[in-house]
Order: C-alpha cells, then sequence, then structure tokens
C-alpha cells in the first residue's frame, strides 16, 4: 500500500518543476522551539529526565480525550514520547513538546527548517517502523503515530498493546477512517494533543497559523475558476490518484483546481489512463514519493499515449509536490501553495 512507503520531508526544492515556500514561526513559537534545543541537547536518553519532565506536575484534574474512538486519560502530561512519523516529530516539535520526544522514527530524511535543530537531536530508533523491543527500551509514556501502520498489530505494536504496558496513544485522525472532511481535524487533533501535554496555549495557535495560511492561499486564488486537475500519485498499468474524501482534495480545495476524480470514495483510489483521458485535465499535481523520480513519472505521462491528448500534456502543466507535504501537518499550507501559484500565476504568496 501506498501509505507503508517513506517519504522525503526537505522543505527545498527538489526540482524545476517544486515551488518552495516557508511557514513562518510566530515569535512566540520561534522561542517554544529554541529553549526545545536546548532541553534536547541537554539529554533525554533512558533513566534521564529532561528539563520538563523534571518540573512536570499533576493536572488539576484529569485530561480526558477521545482519539480514533478510543478514550484515553491522563493524570499528568507526558514526559517521555516516541514519535513514530516524521511529520508527527516536527508537529510536536512546532507544539511545544519537542523536549520530550525520547525516540523518532521513519524519520530518515530533512526535517523542515525550522525544527531541524530540535530534529535532529532526537535519537533515532529505525529509519522505518521499530520493533515494540526498540520502542520500550526508551521507556516512554506515550506514543503517537501519523498513519495507520505506524500501529501494527502484526508487528506487535497495536494501540492495544501498548495500553496493556500502561502506555497511551495517539494516531492523527486522518488514518481514523473517516478522511479528511475538513481543517477542523486538524484542529482538533493539535487541541487534544495540547490538553494532554499541557501545551494548549501553544497548540491551539499551531493549528490556527496552518488554517490562516490555508485560507490565505484560498483568497490568493480569488475568483479564478478551478483548474481541472489529476493527481498523479503511481501506477504504469493502473494510475493511482487522489480520491475525494482525503487531505489531496482538502489541498485541492484550498489551492484553486478541481480534483477529476473528486467523487472516489477513498482518499486513493485506482482510475484507468482511459477515465483519466476523458475527463481531460489541464494540470497534473505529480506526487514525489517512491523508487521513481518527479522527473520520471513527468516523462511517463508525456510518453503514455492516452495523457498525450490531454492539454496538460500537451501545455506542460505539471507541478510536483511532495508526498510528505501531503500529511497532517504544517506542511500542508506549502503544497497547497505549491499547487496554487504553479495554476494560477496571479496567486500572492502565503503570508
Amino acid at each position: 500500500m501506498r501509505a507503508e512507503l517513506s517519504v522525503g520531508f526537505s522543505f527545498v526544492a527538489q526540482s524545476p518543476y517544486e515551488v518552495p515556500v516557508s511557514l513562518q514561526f510566530s515569535p512566540s513559537r520561534a522561542a517554544a522551539v529554541l529553549i526545545a534545543v536546548a532541553l534536547v541537547s541537554a539529554g533525554c536518553s533512558k533513566g534521564q529526565e529532561s528539563e520538563s519532565a523534571s518540573a512536570a506536575e499533576s493536572f488539576a484534574q484529569p485530561v480526558s480525550v477521545t482519539n480514533c474512538d478510543r478514550e484515553m486519560t491522563f493524570d499528568s502530561p507526558p514526559q517521555r514520547i516516541v514519535s513514530l512519523n516524521g511529520h508527527v516529530t516536527e508537529a510536536l516539535i512546532e507544539i511545544g513538546a519537542g523536549d520530550r520526544i525520547v525516540g523518532r522514527a521513519y524519520s530518515d530524511n530533512p526535517p523542515t527548517a525550522e525544527t531541524a535543530d530540535v530534529f535532529n537531536k532526537i535519537p533515532s530508533l529505525s529509519d522505518t517502523f521499530p520493533s515494540m523491543e526498540q520502542v520500550l527500551d526508551v521507556d516512554p509514556d506515550f506514543v503517537v503515530g501519523g498513519m495507520t501502520s505506524a500501529f501494527n498489530e502484526k508487528q506487535g505494536r497495536s494501540r492495544d498493546a501498548f495500553g496493556e504496558r500502561g502506555i497511551n496513544t495517539f494516531l492523527f485522525s486522518e488514518y481514523c477512517g473517516t478522511g479528511f472532511p475538513d481543517i477542523g481535524l486538524l484542529e482538533n487533533d493539535y487541541t487534544q494533543l495540547g490538553r494532554v501535554l499541557g501545551v494548549e496555549d501553544s497548540a491551539r495557535e499551531v493549528a490556527e497559523e496552518i488554517s490562516d495560511g490555508l485560507d490565505s492561499v484560498r483568497a490568493s486564488v480569488g475568483d479564478a475558476a478551478p483548474v481541472p486537475t489529476f493527481f498523479y500519485d503511481s501506477g504504469d498499468q493502473v494510475p493511482t490518484t487522489i480520491g475525494g474524501v482525503g487531505v489531496g482534495q482538502l489541498v485541492a480545495e484550498y489551492s484553486g483546481v478541481s480534483n477529476i476524480f473528486a467523487e472516489g470514495t477513498k482518499p486513493y483510489i485506482d482510475a484507468s489512463w482511459e477515465a483519466v483521458a476523458e475527463r481531460a485535465p489541464q494540470a497534473i499535481v505529480v506526487i514525489d514519493y517512491g523508487d521513481k523520480t518527479a522527473e520520471q513519472k513527468i516523462d511517463f505521462l508525456r510518453a503514455q499515449p492516452l495523457m498525450a491528448t490531454t492539454p496538460a500534456v500537451q501545455q506542460n502543466r505539471f507541478v510536483v509536490v511532495p508526498l510528505a507535504d501531503l500529511f497532517e501537518s504544517s506542511r500542508l499550507v506549502r503544497s497547497a501553495q505549491t499547487i496554487a501559484t504553479a495554476f494560477h500565476p496571479g496567486a500572492d504568496a502565503a503570508k
């Protein structure tokens, strides 16, 4: 499944088709990241608590949240966090909990410039997903995943398995099974993480910045007609593209394009080259990940006989978006802006 694949996390343009942008941190969040750098540098290995851990206090009242139909209660903010995905690690750093991450996984690619100092000082447990033993070895009290596969039951990392050991878990809700209906899903996840980690104000601020950034992208497009667009994920014989319920559809709505397979009932669906050609996309978003480079994917689309008949290919209207920018995180602003500025030349840069 495509959701199992590793992806890159660089904010630097990787090809001539990309448009690099940056989501700016507010002064208060920038200060929080600098503090986290110092705390992580001080050491968070097993048996060695960070400054914030030693100063932790219990909540006045237990905090309960429901995540993916799973209710959890916290008597105090977790102090030893394991993050199982790179975009989750970035999000935790952004909301001010980076100094409490004792291990990260699936993060062998460069992090965002804004989080890199903290990110790179956090011990890496595995280039892919760690074993249960590797996770338990760092003595976590909270494990956060950004994909269903992070809590793979067959690999011994199910949420139930952690729960049996008294370890609470959290899964980013885009993988709870209902898709990504609107930005409220991200806002709720960040709010819940802020509550249980004792950083509610900064988490809310991050979520608001993401929401405001996406609104700015949509406003920059103005009243321009949406551009019919094919999102090419992968596939030679059968193309995989985005459906109408996932993060790709959300990004499309903010960036002034119309997904030509918006009727799809899953975040990613299989189509056919005949169907793509019949719908005559005027633009193509190439999702960059996997064994083929973005340039190789574009060359393939140009040579594919049915795709060669489409306005998008004939007019050379391609833009590349890394798969890393299509997860529930602050990177959504960049992906929306990249698409908007590529296909709506008058769009202003999001602030």
